[in-house]
């Protein structure tokens, strides 16, 4: 029919009319699957260091000053590497006398000086995170901020995380295949849709000598989205 090939080509260039592609991921089954794996940690990060106070800056600054090369000497004691040991924080606060009700107008009265220098000491032999906290202690730290466990490295972890989410999405997939009583084709796409940091698991610890230290283990988890093809 010549008439009605004229109107469609008219219409096409008009952009009136649109010409379906069919979407080879239309008939598919979508599912989220997720891979857990537990580790056994090997490396701790200690946050500690020194607060110092005095009158004048330069008693407060030169206290801490030695009170922390008196902290990180006992650490290095133990063979942690110059590398292994950084400042996270470094501050210097005034302080100031108590207002005076009667007295508004006037400005605040430094009495003193607040200076506190704080590391991060990553420990890579586990049982010596007990003693190195202790020494540092008895060095003079008295600003422990808390210790967190982790993996010097998580390759294996993660990978071995993404592995068991994708058999568990894959597993998911064959039961809601089989409940829908179609055929499952091949996999159209496989999309990561999470990735945790090493967490802690509240189970399996052990204790060190010195200061108890109860490492447990981490949990890496990882989420992935699996788009896969089925036949009817």
């Amino acid at each position: 029919m010549p008439g009605l090939s004229l109107v469609l080509a008219v219409l096409l260039a008009a952009g009136c009319v649109t010409v379906a592609t069919p979407d080879p991921s239309a008939n598919a089954i979508v599912v989220n699957g997720t891979g857990r794996i537990a580790v056994t940690p090997d490396t701790a990060l200690l946050t500690l260091g020194v607060e110092s106070q005095a009158a004048g800056l330069a008693d407060a600054t030169s206290d801490a000053a030695r009170r922390m090369s008196a902290v990180v000497a006992r650490v290095k004691a133990f063979g942690v590497a110059d590398t292994d040991i950084a400042t996270v924080s470094y501050s210097v606060d005034p302080r100031t006398a108590p207002s005076d009700p009667a007295r508004r107008d006037e400005p605040p009265r430094i009495v003193g000086y607040r200076v506190t220098n704080v590391a991060r000491v990553t420990v890579r032999k586990l049982s010596d995170a007990g003693p190195i906290l202790d020494a540092a202690v008895g060095a003079g730290a008295n600003a422990v901020r808390g210790i967190q466990f982790t993996l010097a490295d998580s390759d294996k972890a993660t990978t071995d995380a993404r592995a068991s989410a994708v058999g568990d999405a894959m597993v998911k997939a064959r039961q809601f295949a089989a409940a829908a009583g179609v055929t499952l084709g091949p996999v159209l796409s496989i999309r990561e849709s999470g990735l945790s940091a090493p967490t802690p698991l509240p189970r399996g610890a052990f204790r060190m000598e010195a200061t108890p230290i109860e490492p447990g283990q981490l949990e890496v988890v990882v989420t992935v989205e699996l788009r896969q093809a089925i036949h009817r």
